[in-house]
């Protein structure tokens, strides 16, 4: 069975070697502690220690075989979006990036498909970035933040990024990060265990309610960590477009529920019942294995979380496994572990 990881990050060497110059733009800096083990520190109360799966090819193909995946589409992780940095050195930042990925696309083609980060806070570089990216790098399509220092995707600042995202017809992977109202959610890691969850439906709400899939029906969008609350609560957010006719009614013809079919997700939801919801809700053909390697809060056998699921039928573990993925990223091939292509 073909087992593709969508949901697979790396620090790339552009990032790290940013991170080691005192009083660059980014926020980022690389720490040691008493023992001398090296710590990556970025935006987003971000610290790491920085172990080979965080950026070694090796150390990530051999992770993959451990956990009986075929291939990754690999992305750069979330503190290396920088959002929050200079413009200029952004944009030069995420040229670097996206070279990086696509050079390991290309050495390891049947292990590793890519995704491209924008520099979003320069919407010209963007849509010049994106562009280059595929037609020229050959990567799979985007991996973006749900939201841009604080302004939510269904901003009009957004429109040409989607547009271009459309008009290459490659999907965008949306990961949240710095979610809303961190700062209440210091105390026992609830920014990422809350946080991060209430920022994806709430990227999900925004993208929905910005009519971007009214205006771009094809658009192929994939959400991390199962939809986060969105899945859940589709039904609040339709009464509410039953009830609120001002803020919700007169801004889409249909109710929230009508486009969740549109939209893809991974699989981390970190419980069987959960998954087996989702898969009633949007059908398994738009699911995803999602891992979040190397972190912590992913699922470290997600191909065995999928097919160990008692809930699933053989038709749905093959889809989310691999069948999905290769079809929404154009991956004809993949590697066996053990065995061939």
């Amino acid at each position: 069975m073909q087992a593709i990881d969508v949901h697979c990050h790396f620090f790339p060497q552009a990032f790290l070697d940013i991170a080691r110059k005192p009083g660059n733009s980014f926020g980022t800096s690389i720490e040691r502690d008493a023992d001398g083990l090296e710590y990556l520190v970025a935006e987003g109360d971000f610290r790491h220690p920085l172990t080979p799966d965080f950026h070694e090819s090796g150390a990530m193909i051999a992770d993959l075989d451990k956990r009986s995946l075929t291939s990754a589409v690999i992305s750069s992780a979330p503190p290396t979006l920088s959002y929050w940095a200079d413009k200029s050195a952004a944009n030069e930042l995420a040229s670097a990036i996206n070279e990086e990925i696509a050079q390991r696309t290309r050495t390891y083609p049947d292990r590793f498909a890519g995704l491209a980060t924008l520099p979003l806070q320069d919407m010209d570089a963007t849509v010049s970035e994106a562009r280059r990216a595929i037609r020229d790098l050959h990567l799979s399509g985007f991996h973006i933040g749900s939201n841009v220092n604080g302004t939510n995707l269904d901003d009009p600042f957004f429109e040409p990024l989607f547009a271009t995202i459309a008009e290459l017809d490659v999907p965008v992977f949306i990961h949240p990060y710095i979610p809303a109202g961190a700062e209440r959610m210091r105390r026992y890691y609830l920014h990422n265990l809350i946080g991060m969850v209430s920022e994806t439906g709430l990227a999900i709400a925004s993208v929905i309610y910005g009519g971007i899939l009214e205006r771009w029906p094809d658009i192929k969008i994939c959400f991390a960590h199962a939809g986060g609350t969105f899945p859940y609560i589709k039904g609040r957010l339709d009464h509410g477009y039953l009830v609120r006719e001002e803020e919700c009614t007169k801004a889409l013809p249909h109710p929230p529920s009508h486009y969740i079919g549109k939209l893809y997700f991974d699989s981390i939801a970190h419980d069987h019942a959960s998954l087996k919801f989702l898969v009633d809700l949007v059908g398994s053909d738009h699911i995803v294995i999602g891992s979040d390697y190397p972190f912590d809060m992913g699922n470290e056998q997600p191909f065995e979380v999928v097919t160990s699921n008692p809930y699933l039928t053989e038709e749905d573990k093959t889809n989310i496994a691999g069948k999905t993925a290769a079809t929404l990223f154009n991956i004809a091939t993949a590697h066996v572990p053990g065995g061939s292509k």
